[in-house]
């Protein structure tokens, strides 16, 4: 007959309540009695039951990645990461997709909780995030990748976009551009507030004049960065330089200059925030700044099993750098690469 938790409890002399949290890894157990619970353990043979520790201890060995949307290739990049890296950790990531909406988020939050999984790597979908509050109530480890809240005790990994802007448009001003656009994201979100920090910074460091209405929303879509594009573009004072939020506003902004029969550089020059596959097709080459998205899936993985296994509390928050990927650059690595 094989041994119980209880049988294990009574030869460490403790509660089958410190007993069952000492073999799961609970924090509040002394060093004293988790070692006497483990000799316990070992000297009657006591193998757990799996399915029963699994619920205990949320550890199914899934692990919940939720994306604002799989069409921007950034996510698609960072879920690729993730996964290898939950794999060589003997997890399983599961992939859902919001599309941006905020009931949808909750209903798949909902459904990875009655998952059991071991915790969440969630880029939030626009909204003040109360939703997330009984999910850190109840302990679920939950990493926000590529979004962040101030208000809530949520670590995260994001990049500096701020600064990642700010050089960006630096260089159009240095290209010789003067009044510059921005197609900018949805609002109420960290990357569109960092991002417009960085675009208006560097205006006023050139000592350039900051002109709202060459603000214009393209929502974070490709049909929302043609409109926003075409819009600024069917204007008497029209904009000599671009800057786009993301890739798929910058594709859309593209199309938007190509049907209207005008080049880039030459009629008005474009620059976007991330790297994406079809940029590589463009003549000219565009200025891009590339996002280490191999780096934040591969560390939001690791930042998350860090809280599942060890118990630790909430890991601190991970900024990493961008890259700016000149259009000369482009242009030479293509070249390279051909």
């Amino acid at each position: 007959m094989s041994s119980t938790i209880k049988d294990v409890a009574q030869q460490a002399g403790v509660s089958i309540g410190t007993a069952s949290r000492a073999l799961t890894g609970h924090p509040n157990v002394s060093a004293r009695a988790r070692e006497r619970v483990r000799e316990a353990a070992s000297a009657l043979g006591y193998q757990p039951d799996q399915i029963a520790r699994s619920m205990r201890r949320r550890r199914t060995n899934l692990i919940g990645l939720v994306v604002s949307t799989i069409e921007n290739v950034f996510f698609t990049e960072v879920a690729r990461a993730a996964e290898q890296t939950a794999h060589n950790h003997g997890y399983t990531l599961i992939v859902c997709n919001t599309e941006e909406s905020l009931e949808q988020e909750k209903v798949y939050l909902s459904l990875l909780d009655r998952q059991l999984v071991s915790g969440i790597i969630l880029a939030p979908a626009p909204g003040d995030a109360e939703h997330l509050r009984p999910f850190i109530e109840h302990h679920l480890p939950i990493v926000l990748i590529n979004r962040r809240f101030a208000h809530l005790p949520l670590p995260s990994i994001t990049c500096d976009d701020a600064e990642a802007s700010r050089q960006c448009v630096r260089h159009l001003i240095a290209e010789g551009r003067r009044r510059i656009a921005a197609i900018t994201g949805l609002p109420g979100i960290s990357t569109t507030q960092e991002r417009r920090e960085g675009y208006l910074n560097a205006l006023r460091e050139a000592g350039l004049t900051v002109d709202p209405s060459l603000e214009v929303s393209g929502g974070a879509t490709l049909e929302g960065g043609y409109r926003a594009m075409n819009e600024l573009l069917q204007r008497d004072a029209r904009p000599d330089a671009v800057f786009v939020f993301n890739n798929l506003m910058t594709q859309g902004a593209v199309m938007a200059t190509q049907d209207m029969g005008l080049r880039w550089p030459d009629d008005i020059d474009i620059a976007g925030f991330g790297v994406f596959p079809a940029s590589r097709l463009y003549r000219p080459a565009l200025t891009l700044i590339a996002q280490p998205t191999h780096t934040m899936g591969e560390q939001a993985v690791e930042m998350l099993i860090a809280q599942v296994e060890s118990h630790d509390g909430v890991p601190a928050d991970i900024v990493l750098p961008n890259r700016l990927v000149s259009r000369a650059a482009s242009a030479e690595q293509r070249v390279r690469v051909l």
